[in-house]
């Protein structure tokens, strides 16, 4: 039979990032050029013999990737100003991985970025670019790093004339097509509801009536991130889950060299550990930490409750379907401060995404009219929102998967707790995380 665990498995066995995704440590020595010829051959190949499979969910990303691929998706935006995959590694490198295999593996990533450059010129013959704006910023993050000299001259002597003025999908070639599979495969939507979802949610947003208080200084901030943290173990998890991970939530800072490159907050299984950065510290006001904090520790949570149940690595790894994963960590914050839910900094963030990510993507929005638009919703957060319109060029979609999720969930809590007259809360919150990060209509199929 042609299961998940069996393709996923296999998967593990060409790229040698999953590897350390999963902390199987035989294969650290390596890095792999998942733009190589090869790599997407033999991705190519695999995709069509599981092609017949019956599981439902590999039978989703089949299909998912079978079409990116007939759209050769890998040329439309191979490398990024957001979460720049050339920074993390050379801060990572010889930090994180073994010290005996940092020269083989600076080696093979030489491979891959020039396996980049092959792909950008690739694309071009094909009318498609990374827009100038994101081009500009990749220009001013590679002036310093000397190794990657060749990329920085390429950028900014060839590549930046070519790019494209205008930011969203939607202006390339096959652009709108890719964006609506991208959307269909991280919240099982159109672009069309989801903007127009987002636009109702905004109407009903109302005034808050708490006055706005701000962090001024990054220590005070990252000290409140620790002392909400604890509160969130110690009183928060009791209440909703039976499951109680044995240690308290960490809580670590992003590195300053690194700040420019990474969001507000965010979880990393590898480390086990909540990364704040402290860049933003004059944005984010008091009220708003808390549903920031508890987000990023029910992502922990999440991780740790799989791990303690003993679940397959394909099931935690594998599935990985961000409108389950995201939507349930935007899903807990309801239970935060349900008066106040809807004038919540990141709640009204994560509703703006709707409008925004498929206005930019879809719609063709420019820069300008995006960024008004968060504006006014966003009046104090200018440097949010740049980051955040940096996220919606370089990852059309991901943004969309927080509030449609946590909605979906919302829906499918009802439903089990009207159908299950005997059940609790805490049992709902067990049967949607043992199966895994798999997707929510299959969630649905199996506990309703």
């Amino acid at each position: 039979m042609l299961n998940y665990e069996d393709y996923f498995n296999e998967l593990l066995k060409m790229n040698s990032q999953m590897f350390f995704m999963i902390k199987k440590p035989k294969v650290f020595k390596h890095y792999t050029n998942e733009l190589s010829d090869d790599y997407l051959t033999n991705l190519n190949q695999l995709t069509v013999k599981y092609a017949k499979t019956k599981d439902l969910e590999l039978k989703r990303l089949i299909k998912h990737t079978k079409q990116l691929f007939k759209l050769k998706s890998y040329l439309y935006m191979p490398i990024t100003s957001y979460e720049n995959e050339i920074i993390i590694f050379n801060n990572e490198n010889s930090s994180i991985y073994p010290k005996k295999y940092t020269q083989q593996r600076q080696t093979d990533f030489h491979i891959y970025v020039k396996t980049i450059i092959e792909r950008l010129k690739e694309g071009l013959t094909k009318k498609i670019s990374i827009p100038y704006i994101i081009v500009k910023k990749l220009i001013i993050e590679f002036k310093e790093l000397k190794d990657y000299n060749y990329l920085y001259k390429y950028l900014k002597n060839e590549y930046l004339a070519k790019s494209i003025k205008k930011i969203g999908l939607c202006n390339l070639p096959n652009g709108k097509k890719i964006y609506k599979l991208l959307v269909k495969n991280c919240v099982d939507k159109t672009p069309e509801y989801v903007h127009n979802q987002g636009l109702s949610l905004l109407s009903s947003i109302k005034k808050s009536k708490s006055r706005d208080e701000y962090y001024k200084t990054r220590e005070e901030f990252f000290e409140d991130c620790v002392k909400l943290a604890s509160i969130i173990y110690n009183e928060f998890i009791d209440k909703y889950f039976y499951y109680k991970p044995d240690k308290p939530f960490k809580i670590v800072k992003v590195v300053e060299a690194l700040e420019t490159s990474f969001p507000l907050a965010f979880y990393t299984h590898l480390d086990d550990a909540i990364f704040i950065n402290l860049r933003y510290y004059k944005e984010c006001t008091k009220k708003s930490l808390h549903s920031l904090l508890l987000h990023e520790c029910m992502h922990q949570y999440h991780y740790r409750f799989m791990h303690y149940h003993k679940l397959k690595d394909y099931q935690i790894y594998g599935y990985d379907n961000l409108a389950m994963v995201e939507g349930f960590a935007h899903y807990m914050e309801i239970y935060n401060d349900p008066e106040e839910i809807n004038n919540d900094y990141y709640t009204i963030l994560r509703i703006l995404r709707l409008v925004a990510d498929t206005g930019v993507n879809y719609y063709n929005w420019s820069y300008k009219k995006t960024f008004n638009f968060m504006k006014k919703y966003l009046p104090k957060n200018t440097d949010d929102i740049i980051s955040e319109i940096d996220r919606y060029i370089c990852i059309p979609g991901q943004a969309l998967c927080y509030t449609i999720g946590k909605m979906e969930i919302i829906k499918l809590r009802d439903a089990y707790l009207k159908k299950n007259k005997d059940k609790t809360i805490k049992d709902f919150h067990h049967e949607l995380l043992i199966n895994g990060t798999c997707s929510i209509s299959t969630i649905k199929k199996l506990i309703l």
